[in-house]
């Protein structure tokens, strides 16, 4: 089978990382691999927060799971009761892309920072990284103590964070993979 699709096949969510650093020319890889997604009209409407520093992910963390326990119970709410609580799943590097919109409406820009996301995830399936897609990150931008992410993130004016993918090499081994539902696809013609 062609490496391609095997890496797409294998690509696998992992939120169990050894305390190894990633290098950073491998996390420039992974902006390239973001760089180059399909972007619609070519606008390529994102920005890409490399995070090494564990204050910064432990901070956002944090401030997540405090805005999510303020919450009504819900769906986060035993996640986010759970003392080792962290969005970023302890990774040693986490990428968060953000988008404006501009002149590219959002639905195309939160779809182009998705492509950008993935594409960081085959990326790093590749490199023998493990990743975790991540949109939960970001509820703490509704809280009363939300901006200090923009500007720890260096996120520019205009841009909102979308998506994170939290980088390292991974520390568990995944059982077997859960089956693809079935029925989902119709072929025409």
């Amino acid at each position: 089978m062609n490496e391609t699709i095997k890496t797409i096949l294998g690509r696998r969510s992992i939120r169990k990382y050894k305390d190894t650093p990633v290098p950073r020319e491998l996390l420039d890889i992974l902006v390239d691999c973001g760089k180059f997604a399909a972007t619609a009209r070519g606008i390529q409407p994102w920005f890409f927060s490399v995070v090494t520093d564990r204050a910064v992910l432990d901070r956002i963390s944090k401030c997540n799971r405090d805005f999510i326990l303020s919450l009504p119970e819900g769906a986060m709410t035993e996640r986010a009761r759970d003392p080792a609580f962290d969005n970023f799943h302890h990774a040693p590097a986490a990428i968060i892309i953000s988008g404006c919109c501009g002149d590219n409406p959002e639905e195309f820009t939160i779809a182009d920072c998705a492509n950008a996301a993935e594409n960081i995830c085959i990326g790093a399936e590749a490199l023998g990284l493990g990743s975790c897609y991540i949109a939960s990150f970001k509820f703490c931008l509704s809280g009363p103590d939300g901006d200090w992410m923009y500007s720890a993130l260096k996120i520019p004016n205009g841009y909102e964070p979308y998506y994170a993918v939290s980088l390292g090499y991974p520390d568990e081994t995944l059982g077997e993979r859960a089956p693809r539902r079935e029925n989902l696809v119709a072929y025409i013609g």
